[in-house]
């Protein structure tokens, strides 16, 4: 991720915020969402727990993100690929995501072991993005 790409999130886009992620229908469609995302250079983070966007990654891990903030055209898009992780490393990752969003009280509420069959943390690696209306 380069510095510049960087900096545009940073300015947009705090911890907990929501962003707006599409990923590819079975019918080749768009399915959008609203996620939270967290950052972790080269990566953007997301926390998967429904089936629809699994299995969509899984079928396909292309994938767009949307990054404003509220009250401004200022914006961000991100397309990349999402690679889904279940593994220790990616637990950790996880983990330092929700705690960074709602404190070390807030993982204590959300504590769950990354599983296939539950939770998942995807890995968005960028290949190109958009910055709008930053400087």
């Amino acid at each position: 991720m380069d510095t510049k790409l960087q900096q545009a999130i940073e300015k947009l886009h705090a911890p907990a915020d929501w962003v707006h992620l599409a990923t590819i229908g079975r019918d080749g469609g768009p399915h959008v969402t609203p996620m939270m995302m967290g950052v972790k250079p080269p990566y953007l983070l997301f926390s998967f727990t429904g089936k629809q966007k699994v299995r969509n990654l899984e079928r396909d891990p292309r994938g767009c993100v949307a990054i404003s903030k509220a009250g401004t055209m200022a914006h961000v898009i991100v397309w990349g690929k999402i690679a889904l992780r279940h593994d220790a490393a990616a637990q950790e990752i996880w983990d330092e995501m929700i705690t960074r969003a709602f404190g070390p009280e807030g993982l204590g509420q959300r504590n769950r072991a990354l599983s296939p069959e539950g939770t998942q943390l995807g890995l968005m690696t960028v290949e190109r993005h958009r910055i709008y209306g930053l400087d």
